[in-house]
């Protein structure tokens, strides 16, 4: 045999061997979907959900596709680690992409858990954030979802197709939620989920935006606040549903769909005196109308327009109330103010927590209908 020969069949023999190892450690491990935590009597209760692996032989029938295990533990690590006491396999939290934050541990600290993610490299930091809403990490995680096996691919999903067809949340990371907890001049949201009832049980439902101060959670924004939140958002966004009054006809509506906007925010200073000024410009198309009435008429474009620009504006301004009187810069405009006139930071950030609630702003919205669709008329009944 030749010395090209026995190189190359010891090379494929070192494969062999290698990807067997790999397949005895798959077979020992147990894929996490998701990962839920939560502080119950003084402890982290940490739950994961695992994809349940289909053994030869066995049918799918009407078992969940998943199994979720939980541990307590004093610390982050120690509930993950303790998890191996309760499962046969070692969890692969490295695939996981929800985490799922609960209500007591929002409320109380996120310190317990802030560095421990940090420094954990198995934890996915592009993983998606929520905070579970009057409801357990756990219970979210054991929720099975119409069409879908794991609820925990199931909330990212219903995330980003709201954002799409509502355009109400926004899906938001791990990394981005960690940045904005150590960042000074922002504070972090992360969108809510709680459970409903349904016809087959418990149903998962987005309901909110967890607002937070620093470390800990001040409250909540509803949808329409919600939505303000994402419009005041500084760069450019896609998708979303206006539904306004109809002009000129009573009780109708109209659909008006976001297909693009962009928004920009600066810093103003009078006399020491910030104020925020937003400008605010999209785009969107007439979607439907309820009702007979000819509204889309040349002449009641200006109209439509303008009405939209108002909707914008007063969900934007409900976002700031809000915002304002939970005391959570969730804007960024402190961040805004120290990029734009560092001086004036160096002065009023020490104290910008008791200066946010009362900044002033300005609000700029220009809105444009482009399209109609299939059609520029209104059906005309019989």
């Amino acid at each position: 045999m030749s010395k090209e020969s026995i190189i190359l069949l010891l090379f494929i023999m070192v494969l062999f061997i290698i990807g067997g190892c790999q397949t005895q450690e798959l077979n020992e491990s147990g894929v996490v979907a998701g990962l839920g935590i939560d502080l119950e009597e003084e402890e982290l209760q940490v739950s994961m959900q695992m994809a349940r692996p289909a053994l030869p032989g066995q049918s799918s029938g009407s078992e969940p596709a998943f199994e979720v295990v939980s541990a307590k533990g004093r610390s982050l690590s120690e509930g993950l680690r303790k998890i191996t006491l309760l499962f046969p396999r070692n969890p692969l939290v490295a695939q996981a992409n929800l985490l799922v934050i609960g209500e007591e541990l929002a409320k109380t600290d996120l310190a317990l858990i802030a560095d421990s993610i940090l420094r954990n490299p198995s934890i996915r930091k592009n993983a998606v954030v929520v905070v579970a809403r009057e409801v357990s990490p756990k219970d979210v995680l054991n929720t099975q979802v119409a069409m879908e096996s794991l609820s925990a691919t199931a909330i990212p999903r219903m995330l980003r197709n709201q954002e799409r067809q509502m355009g109400i949340y926004q899906e938001v990371s791990l990394e981005e939620f960690l940045n904005k907890l150590a960042r000074p001049g922002v504070d972090p949201t992360a969108p809510a989920v709680t459970l409903i009832d349904s016809i087959n049980g418990k149903a998962i439902r987005l309901e909110g935006t967890a607002v937070f101060k620093g470390r800990e959670m001040a409250g909540y924004l509803d949808s329409r606040e919600s939505r303000g939140l994402r419009f005041l958002n500084p760069g450019r966004i896609q998708g979303g549903l206006i539904n306004i009054p109809a002009p000129f006809e009573g009780p109708g509506r109209v659909g008006i769909e976001i297909i693009r906007s962009q928004t920009k925010v600066e810093a103003a200073n009078t006399d020491g005196q910030i104020v925020m000024r937003i400008t605010y410009i999209g785009e969107g198309n007439y979607y439907e109308q309820t009702g007979e009435a000819d509204i889309l008429r040349l002449e009641n474009i200006p109209v439509l327009e303008s009405i939209c620009a108002e909707q914008i504006k007063s969900d934007m301004q409900a976002c700031i109330k809000q915002a304002q009187k939970l005391k959570s810069d969730i804007f960024g405009w402190g961040n805004i103010v120290y990029s734009q006139h560092p001086a004036v930071w160096a002065e009023l950030g020490p104290d910008w927590e008791e200066i946010f609630p009362g900044v002033k702003t300005e609000i700029k919205v220009e809105f444009e209908l482009r399209r109609t669709y299939v059609t520029d008329q209104s059906l005309h009944y019989q």
